[in-house]
């Protein structure tokens, strides 16, 4: 097993507040390699320092009532009707939020709060890790992480319990109630309870209205401070629980009986636990459900079970179903005999496990995999016309030159084809998969960007590019297809001067003057007005852009190589 990650609670609060300043935890999701919000954010440290947030807002204007205050991007997640937002927070409110956490007595006050929260036998797995300087592909150290503490844990543990119960939250951030934080700095309910109200549990609340429109329920999504914000509530859960855990097995005392052994594993909204005797099991499934309807939450019924197979059911299904597969999917290959049946398996599997990591995997594979061919198909091609240029075209050739024997043989066009069918007609598979499912649609563009690169017709690349924009963007919420598409695009965007992107960030993108990304209308001007909106593309990467999608990851990591 590979060693634990750390997390942030290892860190001081100076520490704290770097890690979450920077670009790569100001946004969790992945975008194009070209956009860093790194000098948007140290702008905004710079200028408002310690100055408190009364001091830095307009009078008689509040974020709460304005709108566009973030950049929303909602991401359609099936191609119809199913929506997931995610958001580029406000920088002004983000370095508050992150302020008002990351200073040094608060900090303090958070670590001793989590200390409490570290109960017997209950173990989270979810506080924000620091990642490694370098990483393969996106959040690698993230994902580790979850791998070691959960699937490599429950796996373990199936050597000591016979049945897990398994179950998640509904909608989890959606369904925070911001007064939880009062109750969960108080540690309302509980045996240590203190009663005291804390003004940073004021605070938070403050800055997630501010953040959120002013609505008074949920936290938003997309942002490493948001995921620790969220852990303060799900951390009081597990206190809560742990004690309601120990009422029970007092229950049991009274009846002359002893309560089993369990333990209980959280990764962020995601519980596992495991015991021996199923009517035990059953009692802490229902202790959990009383704990978590008091917190406004509710367990997923369509994803919660008692397993008694413990081994299978602690790894996820999409992967498992591509173990099932190894046959197809081996170190040495593919048993496919065309790209197309390749990519045709890979839609009807994310019909099954949509947005899963498999999916990301497989679609990695077969990129791969088609990057190796047309490496092999330019090598054939490079030998065949250094031994046509070797060729005498002497007078004795003429002739048959004036047949077209040797102009055509001379003039080689890499083939429409690839193993399977037209390159039009994979790209039409690859657009369903990403059309179908959003958080991997990058990864089907790649795949796209490297078929069409290969092809020497500008006439065909323009109409498969076009007919990928219409399927892909012409739908309500395309946003973040856009951003990718862009980054494909990019190029040939710039040699006709053109861009048909309509996102703000995209515009930048395309050196376009904008409108503000964020509403700060009720910010002192002298606050934001120099705020670096150019730098949010980063001119050097924008350079190496290719029409081969490229992630800020992989580039990274092959550099440092």
């Amino acid at each position: 097993m590979s060693k634990a990650a750390r997390n942030i609670l290892t860190l001081n609060h100076d520490e704290a507040m770097d890690f979450f300043m920077k670009s790569e935890q100001y946004h969790g999701f992945e975008l194009p390699e070209y956009f860093t919000f790194d000098q948007v954010l140290k702008y905004v440290r710079e200028k408002i320092g310690v100055t408190p947030y009364e001091e830095c807002v307009q009078e008689n204007i509040s974020p709460e009532e304005l709108s566009d205050v973030n950049l929303d991007i909602l991401l359609n997640k099936d191609g119809r009707y199913a929506v997931r937002p995610i958001i580029l927070a406000n920088p002004f409110l983000y370095y508050f939020l992150v302020r008002e956490v990351c200073c040094e007595s608060n900090w303090q006050v958070i670590k001793d709060l989590f200390e409490k929260f570290n109960v017997p036998h209950i173990t989270s797995c979810a506080i924000p890790v620091i990642p490694n300087e370098k990483e393969p592909f996106h959040k690698a150290t993230t994902i580790n992480n979850w791998w070691n503490s959960m699937e490599q844990r429950s796996i373990e543990l199936s050597l000591e319990y016979r049945y897990m119960f398994v179950t998640d939250i509904t909608n989890c951030y959606g369904s925070i109630n911001p007064q939880t934080f009062d109750w969960a700095f108080t540690l309302k309910d509980t045996t240590i309870a203190t009663g005291i109200q804390s003004p940073i549990a004021q605070n938070i609340q403050k800055f997630l209205r501010a953040l959120q429109q002013g609505r008074n329920i949920g936290i938003p999504q997309g942002s490493a401070i948001f995921d620790f914000v969220g852990e303060i509530i799900l951390g009081y859960s597990d206190l809560l629980l742990h004690e309601s855990l120990q009422a029970k097995a007092k229950e049991y005392e009274e009846q002359g009986k002893t309560f089993p052994p369990y333990e209980i594993i959280r990764y962020r909204d995601d519980y596992r636990i495991f015991c021996s005797n199923r009517d035990a099991l059953e009692d802490i499934s229902y202790i959990l459900q009383k704990v978590l309807e008091r917190l406004n939450f509710r367990m997923n019924s369509q994803k919660t079970k008692i397993s008694d197979s413990i081994v299978t059911d602690a790894v996820k299904s999409d992967k498992l179903a591509y173990i099932y597969n190894t046959p197809i999917f081996n170190k040495k290959g593919v048993d496919f005999d065309s790209f197309e049946k390749h990519l045709l398996y890979i839609l009807m599997l994310s019909r099954q496990y949509p947005d899963s990591g498999s999916v990301r995997t497989m679609l990695s594979d077969i990129d791969k995999r088609i990057e190796d061919y047309l490496k092999s198909l330019d090598e054939k091609n490079a030998s065949k016309a250094e031994d046509w240029e070797s060729v005498d075209l002497g007078d004795e050739a003429k002739p048959a030159k004036a047949e077209g024997v040797f102009s055509e043989l001379k003039t080689y066009h890499r083939s429409k084809y690839i193993p399977g069918g037209s390159i039009r007609a994979l790209s039409a598979v690859c657009t369903q998969i990403a059309l179908e499912n959003v958080g991997c649609a990058h990864y089907a563009l790649r795949v796209i960007s490297r078929m069409i690169d290969s092809l020497d017709d500008m006439d065909e690349k323009r109409s498969i590019i076009d007919l990928v924009y219409q399927k892909l963007c012409n739908q309500p919420n395309s946003y973040y297809n856009q951003l990718w598409l862009q980054n494909m695009t990019y190029t040939q965007d710039k040699k006709t001067k053109t861009s048909p992107y309509s996102l703000r960030l995209c515009q930048l993108v395309a050196g376009r003057r904008v409108q503000p990304l964020w509403n700060n209308e009720w910010l002192n001007s002298e606050l934001e007005e120099k705020l670096p909106y150019d730098s949010i593309v980063d001119k050097e990467i924008l350079k190496k852009v290719t029409p081969v999608i490229t992630f800020r990851e992989t580039r990274a990591y092959n550099e440092m190589q």
